[in-house]
């Protein structure tokens, strides 16, 4: 090489060449790498998201199944003091009516609860498109299932 850095001989630009080669190389290779990590990445946070808006929608609708007992339980007071206080007697039949829609809310706060609450709802699992587990995937962690059926 002169003073300016520029190669004197074939052999030098060949060997200068070479080197840019092997050094674009590694950088395709370290861009790749990071690619498919961000790819893995994505799809976690996909994951996530999704695990997220279920049980935000699950929440919402416990929410509004709870405020509906507590609705009932309310009503069912006032008309317990109403007839009280005006001294009826016959109010058997509306009580008998809010206590259906009462045990019936209530069934279905129990089974939304228990869904709401159930460790399946809590587990992300890690998919493969290729079918390759061998793969160690150490950024996901598993959540060992308990079936209590």
């Amino acid at each position: 090489m002169n003073e300016n850095g520029e190669a004197q001989t074939d052999h030098e630009i060949l060997l200068l060449l070479q080197a840019k080669i092997n050094t674009l190389e590694d950088e395709l290779k370290d861009t790749e790498q990071h690619l498919a990590e961000s790819q893995e990445d994505g799809q976690m946070k996909a994951e996530q998201l999704a695990l997220h808006e279920k049980l935000s929608a699950q929440h919402g609708i416990l929410r509004s199944v709870f405020f509906g007992v507590v609705g009932l339980v309310i009503m069912m007071g006032m008309l317990v003091i109403t007839g009280w206080v005006t001294k009826q007697t016959t109010i058997e039949r509306e009580m008998a009516f809010f206590e259906r829609i009462l045990l019936v809310m209530i069934g279905i706060v129990g089974g939304a609860v228990s869904s709401f609450f159930d460790i399946r709802n809590f587990s992300i699992t890690p998919s493969n498109n290729n079918n390759n587990n061998n793969k160690n995937n150490s950024t996901i962690a598993k959540l060992p299932v308990k079936d209590t059926d």
